[in-house]
């Protein structure tokens, strides 16, 4: 008789342990999506008849797992080399453009943290099982500061590493852990950064519509608009009905309210960030430094204020001559994830900005984008420590990028660690 294994959550974490497990002739997967669609932080829209990737995207060449389940789907060669426009950085309040070979890196500081980090970056470090305690549960700033010996701000190397950070819509330095983006930093400093990376040409939501068809070729469920308000053993509360199964994996945000029934001993130390991404079309094509040929400018954060663009990405670059007049901007917002937006207001607020960003282009209008209620969590050690613990009790099991270094490698890799650890408890 099958093993009936409920997914909790339609993410890459949660769709690739019920891709793999709905390989197996005695397993029934049932995946159960709060949302009208699946995908989580990956997700493809139209614009302007092109496919246009508006959450993760980028595929770094050591995304192990990642790579090999693009095999498995055949997708492989959908991929095509992200483009090499020049990236540029905003760190100042000249608002002038700079390369990141041209950011004024104090010579004495960077030996200083090379040699500081080395012994804690040289270690192999798994993306979504990092060591936990290599840096003493510092954040990314208290460990610059620490290194750098400065008790305020630690210059150019913190405000650099921030803006990286919150323009890939990360959270800030201040919360982020050191432990779980080192193991990024180490694999892009020596297997491949984002010039080495690949892209999907036709939109990243390929992955997405994949793996669902895969699932449900080999009989698997997959159930939209059905949000699991709790859990009775190993059954599911769903729309006030049980939904029996024998084992669940858990692949949904951590400030899901189902964490707190599932490990009640156990306190979410987990938030999200709060962001828009953005397609914002212009009269004419916006240029950086009197150039047509960019990928994307980061923004230095401004922390007081209560919306503002973190990055932008020129669609011409990544997506053909079609979309030159189009950019995507993430954005944050500096509120709480559940107040209802104003998409009037926030549109009338990035027209403003942009104005000043790119003042030779001029009618910038919103003409698609997405509300991240939830986007890039920032876990604590604590938290992740008692999730590792609990993975198999109970029939219980946990996939997702809250488990380490948020990447879309972390939700394929911990997706698929829910699988093997589940398929061995048969």
């Amino acid at each position: 008789m099958k093993k009936i294994v409920s997914v909790v959550g339609g993410g890459i974490a949660g769709l690739t342990a019920a891709y793999m497990l709905s390989q197996r002739d005695d397993i029934e997967v049932h995946v159960f999506e709060a949302r009208d669609n699946l995908g989580g932080r990956i997700q493809s829209k139209n614009v302007n008849g092109t496919d246009v990737d508006f959450g993760g995207f980028l595929i770094y060449p050591w995304y192990k797992n990642c790579h090999a389940l693009l095999e498995l789907l055949g997708l492989t060669n959908k991929l095509s080399m992200t483009p090499m426009d020049d990236i540029y950085y905003v760190l100042s309040d000249s608002g002038i453009p700079v390369l990141q070979k041209d950011i004024p890196f104090s010579k004495r500081d960077v030996l200083e943290i090379f040699s500081k980090s080395l012994l804690k970056l040289l270690p192999e470090s798994n993306v979504a099982n990092p060591g936990l305690d290599r840096f003493g549960n510092m954040t990314i700033s208290e460990y610059l500061r620490s290194v750098l010996k400065v008790d305020g701000h630690a210059g150019v190397f913190e405000s650099y590493f921030d803006t990286v950070n919150q323009g890939y819509c990360y959270g800030p330095v201040n919360k982020t852990k050191a432990a779980f983006m080192a193991p990024i930093v180490r694999q892009t400093k020596l297997h491949g950064d984002v010039y080495k990376s690949s892209y999907f040409h036709e939109g990243t939501g390929q992955i997405i519509q994949s793996l669902s068809s895969a699932i449900e070729a080999r009989g698997g469920r997959i159930h939209l608009g059905m949000p699991v308000t709790g859990v009775d053993g190993t059954n599911l509360i769903v729309g006030g009905k049980i939904f029996a199964s024998d084992m669940i994996v858990f692949a949904q945000t951590v400030t899901d309210d189902l964490y707190k029934e599932i490990l009640p001993d156990v306190s979410p130390e987990c938030w999200y960030t709060h962001f828009i991404t953005a397609t914002m079309e212009f009269d004419a094509a916006p240029r950086v430094n009197e150039k047509d040929s960019w990928g994307a400018v980061f923004y230095e954060s401004e922390p007081k204020r209560t919306q503002q663009i973190l990055s932008a990405v020129n669609l011409a670059s990544l997506y053909g001559e079609e979309l030159s007049r189009c950019i995507n901007v993430n954005v944050v917002l500096r509120s709480d994830h559940d107040v209802e937006i104003d998409l009037d207001s926030i549109e009338r607020e990035l027209s403003q900005e942009l104005a000043k960003l790119f003042p030779l282009a001029t009618g910038g209008t919103m003409v698609e984008h997405v509300h991240w209620k939830a986007t890039m969590p920032v876990s604590q050690e604590a938290f992740v420590q008692a999730i590792r613990e609990h993975q198999g009790l109970d029939g219980y099991y946990f996939a997702g990028d809250y488990l380490g270094a948020p990447s879309i490698e972390t939700a394929v890799s911990t997706g698929k660690m829910a699988a093997e650890l589940l398929i061995s408890s048969l």
